[in-house]
């Protein structure tokens, strides 16, 4: 016992003193204006689930700096974790040791390279999401990728998430919104790919294998965007459904009809707009009726003709009893405060405190069977409980957040919180979804993953992480662990 004890302690400052010399070598090597104590900016996350134990934070301003502290840090098995704007909701961006620093790209944030022609934009990683949305706007270009952490995310995390938001439906992931990527790996070599080629069959597919991957392959220092010419006219629509039946029904009725143009289709419960309610998030302008659910479309066009066959189309739903309460945004502002409602239902739901929250997907044909099944399973367990459903219905991505009755606290409610997530991804199993649409894995699903993955997948997933990162550097413990294997 004795022996044991003084081998760990000989760990411990073994690794106490590869910590500092890598800091230490880090200001004689790149410089000491890169590295700063931890600040409170950095401490948590959005839901206040993880704390960062990281002491440095380090501020590299080029690829160059970003291989240096990567090159060090492998030299001394340090573990290091990419912060680009800190919105991640699975944990991600937090460090799980006082041994582990935190990489923030956010002084790497420079706009470069557009091109008419190409329809493309060269960013570095810490760029502002909002920030290429303005920049784009005024060149007569949209980059579609877009969320209600849009004024604060950065492109880098964007990326490394494979973030979906409410675009997906006629633009595709982010990953479906990358051209080229520059990578720096864990040995601090540099993968340069950073190219506006829309087709390019020369080897594997790396830049797909790093988008998504959250950090744990390699640090995402540049991009080149795929962008599109805005279109010259928009309809923004909310209506009420008298059930999910008829959401659905409405969503494959106007897919079918304007689908080139249907740029997202918004699944919101009446929950939702409750949530916003009871916190005073906004004071609605809609009239409540008894619609257990609430659709929020929204259509982008050259072709002035479009309108009026979409408001036609919608015409016919209303005559039909298949939608309700349709509320046309027919000015800026008014489109505005139709998705400002849907763009504040997770700020209310974190204020009000979830017991547990799921991001997850599934084929249209069984979300109804899936969202039936789920709540009975969950009134079973406690039938005061609340559920605030609402999502991307469009394209199958939809958050299920399980919260207290109203006035009680989430934190009375830990007994069961693993029960509900059992429920959850039980059904998303069974009924051919996923545990995670968007979010990623993190630090938060890694059990998960390893629990629904695939097995055959799964081995692929850990073979490639030994094999790019062989000294587990790299956002240690996101995505799959040692723990897990």
């Amino acid at each position: 016992m004795i022996e044991e004890a003084v081998l760990r302690r000989a760990k411990i400052l073994k690794k106490e003193e590869d910590y500092f010399n890598f800091i230490r070598n880090i200001g004689q090597t790149v410089s000491d204006t890169i590295i700063s104590d931890i600040s409170p900016l950095y401490l948590s996350e959005p839901r206040g689930v993880y704390q960062n134990k990281s002491l440095y934070v380090i501020k590299p301003r080029s690829t160059k700096e970003v291989s240096e502290c990567l090159k060090l840090a492998t030299k001394y098995k340090i573990g290091v974790v990419p912060w680009s704007g800190g919105t991640g909701l699975v944990g991600g961006q937090i460090a799980p040791d006082k041994y582990s620093v935190t990489l923030s790209l956010e002084k790497m944030n420079k706009i470069k390279n557009f091109s008419t022609i190409n329809q493309s934009l060269e960013v570095e990683a810490g760029v502002i999401l909002e920030s290429i949305h303005e920049f784009v706007h005024k060149k007569n270009f949209l980059f579609p990728l877009s969320m209600a952490s849009k004024g604060s995310c950065c492109i880098g995390g964007n990326l490394a998430t494979n973030a979906g938001g409410i675009g997906v439906l006629r633009y595709g992931n982010a990953r479906d919104l990358c051209l080229g990527l520059e990578v720096v790996l864990a040995d601090g070599s540099i993968i340069n790919d950073i190219k506006t080629l829309k087709k390019d069959n020369a080897g594997y597919d790396l830049k797909n294998l790093f988008i998504g991957s959250e950090g744990s392959l390699g640090i995402i220092t540049r991009a080149v965007l795929r962008l599109y010419p805005t279109p010259t006219n928009k309809i923004v629509v909310f209506f009420g459904v008298p059930d999910f039946n008829a959401a659905l029904n409405s969503y494959l009725e106007i897919s079918k009809r304007f689908g080139q143009f249907l740029q997202a289709f918004e699944l919101i419960s009446d929950e939702g707009l409750l949530f916003l309610e009871e916190t005073k998030m906004v004071r609605s302008t809609i009239e409540r009726s008894k619609s257990d659910w609430h659709v929020l479309i929204e259509l982008g066009f050259n072709n002035s003709s479009v309108e009026e066959e979409a408001y036609e189309a919608l015409n016919n739903l209303y005559n039909k009893n298949i939608i309700s309460n349709v509320v046309v945004g027919d000015t800026v502002a008014k489109a505005r405060s139709l998705w400002k409602m849907r763009e504040d239902i997770p700020e209310a739901n974190r204020k009000i405190g979830a017991i547990t929250s799921h991001d997850i997907s599934l084929p249209l044909e069984n979300m109804e069977s899936f969202i039936n099944k789920s709540l009975i399973e969950i009134k079973q367990i406690n039938k005061s409980l609340r559920v605030n459903c609402f999502g991307h219905m469009g394209d199958g991505n939809l958050h299920f957040n399980i919260f207290p009755p109203q006035g009680e606290k989430n934190t009375s409610y830990l007994e069961i919180k693993s029960k509900l997530t059992e429920i959850i991804n039980n059904n998303c199993k069974s009924l051919e979804g996923s545990f995670s649409a968007e979010h990623g894995v993190g630090r938060l699903k890694v059990k998960d993953l390893k629990q629904y993955c695939d097995p055959g997948k799964f081995n692929v997933m850990w073979q490639l992480k030994k094999a790019m990162d062989p000294f587990a550097i790299l956002n240690p413990g996101v995505i799959v662990s040692q723990d897990t294997n």
